[in-house]
């Protein structure tokens, strides 16, 4: 078992894990969650060196169990609480650990490879280098496995990693997309070509991290340290940085935000000629692109940019306050922090839309009747986009879909979401007193209080 220190290894005696049979497996479980609530016949969960390969663990409070260098590949663990968990050098290769709680786990050398951890917590999981020793034919302990800890290929999509200690342990083509990494230690992580679309670095310590070809759309990178990290064909449009953030970083062959200044016409020439092609349904003038533009702090309150292409602009800190976006493409946006508020946003697209602090008060996100009979009618869209700590109080959001939209302590107050598309969204800490959900999907929703 796990020496109970910093040195990384441990010690399996014997030969090959032995098998045990779910029959089994059930009855040590069933005996572990009464240890863990203080009732007779209790007695802690303890698997070390044991192969319980594509078993079922799931729904199960396995807090403080231990499974050093278990062989537990393509097991269910889904839903489960592993908090404090011993992990240390198990093979948990393709395990189903979504929702699962990790919180405080040892998974220093675990082989996570291919698993699927999506919103899982591992907030202060450990889970750097390890491995295990067994004794060669001369009694000599060497180790069985030479790799670190191999999570490539794993989908730690949403997962929260805040304070999580990785070091090397990351590998490529990873799916951290919405990840949580606030004050992370990732120095020297290999996360090349990861999908890490709106994942949240902040504090995380970056120092020599390999992002190259990642996709860092809508990411939050402010505040992170970024010495020497590597940012080769790395995509940052829409990402949330200061030139601060990037100063000891080379990004000369990184994909960077559109300036105003490198733009063939002025902003205000780009909206009046869109203008004109609104008024001229098109015939004249020129529909505005001001796709991965960065306009961040720009005040363009009261501005009409309907059906205008805004994909993965940058509008933090923008004053959009009653202008007209309707029918207009934002889709993947960043505009943290940006004031929206009595806009009208009418069939809108902001799938994965990073509006966090945004203020949407009174903002009109009704259905948009087009056609010449005005009986087509366009919902708005914002799956999968994050609206933590949004203001929308009094906001029309009826027939608008939200599914797997991020609304966590969102102010909702008042606010119009008759026949919305709520489907698994997380409205945990959600101010939802007076709000209208009459036909609303709510299906899968997470935190959702009235």
């Amino acid at each position: 078992m796990a020496d109970g220190s910093r040195g990384g290894a441990a010690v399996r005696k014997g030969s090959e894990p032995a098998r045990i049979s779910q029959i089994t497996l059930n009855q040590l479980l069933d005996a572990h969650e009464r240890y863990r609530t203080g009732q007779r016949n209790g007695k802690r969960l303890v698997l070390n060196f044991v192969d319980i390969r594509q078993l079922d663990l799931s729904n199960r409070d396995l807090s403080e169990a231990e499974m050093v260098g278990t062989l537990a590949g393509n097991a269910s663990f889904k839903a489960s609480s592993m908090a404090g968990g011993n992990f240390f050098g198990a093979d948990l290769n393709g395990v189903d650990m979504r929702f699962g709680d990790l919180s405080n786990a040892d998974l220093r050398g675990a082989n996570l490879a291919w698993s699927n951890l999506e919103s899982a917590n591992l907030s202060k999981a450990d889970l750097r280098t390890g491995f295990i020793l067994i004794r060669d034919e001369q009694g000599n302990l060497v180790p069985s496995r030479e790799q670190e800890s191999e999570i490539t290929g794993v989908n730690l999509s949403k997962a929260n990693l805040t304070s999580a200690r990785l070091g090397r342990a990351l590998g490529q083509q990873t799916n951290l997309s919405n990840a949580n990494f606030t004050n992370a230690r990732l120095a020297n992580a290999d996360l090349s070509n990861s999908d890490l679309r709106g994942a949240v670095f902040s504090g995380a310590d970056m120092t020599h991290t390999n992002l190259q070809n990642c996709i860092l759309h809508g990411a939050v990178l402010s505040g992170a340290l970024l010495n020497q990290t590597q940012l080769e064909g790395a995509d940052l449009t829409a990402a949330h940085f200061s030139a601060f953030d990037l100063f000891k970083v080379d990004v000369t062959k990184a994909t960077l935000p559109r300036a105003l200044d490198t733009l063939s016409k002025s902003i205000q020439d780009i909206i009046k000629l869109h203008l004109t092609w609104i008024n001229t349904l098109g015939r004249d003038g020129v529909q505005a692109d001001l796709s991965r533009v960065d306009l961040s702090g720009q005040d363009l309150s009261g501005i009409n940019l309907s059906a205008a292409n805004l994909t993965l602009a940058n509008l933090s800190r923008c004053r959009l306050n009653g202008a007209r976006l309707n029918l207009a493409d934002l889709r993947g946006v960043m505009a943290i922090d940006a004031d929206f508020s009595d806009a009208e946003l009418r069939g809108v697209k902001m799938d994965q839309a990073n509006l966090r602090n945004c203020n949407l008060r009174f903002a009109n996100f009704a259905p948009m009747s087009v056609g010449s009979m005005l009986d087509y009618k366009i919902g708005a869209s914002l799956r999968e986009a994050k609206l933590d700590g949004a203001e929308l109080v009094q906001a029309n959001l009826s027939g608008a879909n939200l599914s797997e939209a991020v609304l966590l302590n969102a102010n909702l107050r008042g606010a119009n979401l008759a026949d919305t598309i709520l489907l698994d969204a997380q409205l945990t800490g959600a101010d939802l007193r007076d709000t209208k959900l009459v036909n609303a999907d709510t299906r899968g929703t997470i935190g959702m209080k009235l």
